[in-house]
């Protein structure tokens, strides 16, 4: 899809993203709440293993309620990797459609990963808020560097998305390398802890993962009111852009061949 024709077609891809939106939780009793029952669970079985069986000290730096601390990076995580992963599977869950109607197919992942990230936000917005009522204390003025973190995780999610479903129409074994390659990076990724918390050998290997730079900027932004993206986020949203592009330039390769292989 050449930029000319994103343009053109952008009314598809809103479309193709409102779908997204209702079809989530269709038929079932809850609805969208499922957005976020299944994130507030999980965060609670995170606090009850870690606070109150492992009881994990945070450093002294980090003076915080672990809890706390785990919900600011864990609602940013699950957008990026439920962006992924839907936006992995969006051609070939919809290869009727590709295969009937001539269409950029690119919307299809864009869409996914969008309504992931939109729905996975909107859980964060409220627990940021249910947070503030229950008086833990965060720093809304450095809710611009969130919003750029969040970014920042879209560009790298999407970039990822359009080569995996790319590569997923030819190989299906793409599927389960992304799926455990996604559990991997989570507990490689600072979700659950710090960078400060690792020894500093292992510390500077993961800044290499540009997850790293974005989550720990969006939890400094929170906890200390830093107004200004770190240079460490400021590079992992570069790698984003990059990232964007060569998934990009990836897809429009391989999707002449879409329907032969659908």
């Amino acid at each position: 899809m050449a930029l000319h024709e994103a343009v053109n077609s952008r009314w598809l891809g809103w479309a193709f993203f409102k779908r997204e939106l209702s079809n989530r939780f269709s038929g079932t009793l809850l609805g969208a709440s499922w957005a976020f029952v299944q994130p507030l669970a999980l965060l609670a079985v995170y606090g009850f293993v870690f606070e109150t069986v492992f009881r994990v000290k945070l450093p002294p730096a980090l003076d915080v309620p672990y809890l706390l601390f785990v919900a600011l990076g864990l609602w940013p995580w699950l957008a990026f990797s439920e962006g992924v992963s839907r936006g992995m599977a969006a051609v070939v869950a919809n290869a009727a459609l590709v295969k009937k109607v001539r269409f950029p197919a690119a919307w299809l992942v864009l869409a996914a990963v969008s309504g992931s990230f939109v729905l996975n936000v909107l859980g964060y917005a409220l627990v940021m808020l249910a947070l503030a009522l229950l008086g833990h204390a965060v720093h809304w003025q450095g809710l611009l560097v969130v919003l750029a973190g969040l970014l920042g995780l879209w560009l790298l999610a999407t970039g990822v998305a359009l080569a995996l479903a790319a590569l997923f129409v030819f190989v299906r074994d793409v599927e389960y390398v992304v799926s455990h390659g996604l559990s991997l990076l989570f507990y490689l990724s600072p979700v659950l802890f710090s960078v400060a918390m690792v020894p500093a050998m292992i510390a500077d290997w993961m800044w290499i993962n540009p997850v790293t730079g974005l989550l720990e900027g969006i939890r400094a932004a929170w906890l200390s009111g830093n107004m200004a993206p770190s240079a460490a986020m400021w590079q992992s949203m570069g790698v984003g852009v990059a990232v964007l592009l060569v998934g990009w330039w990836m897809f429009k390769r391989l999707v002449p061949h879409f329907e032969e292989e659908l």
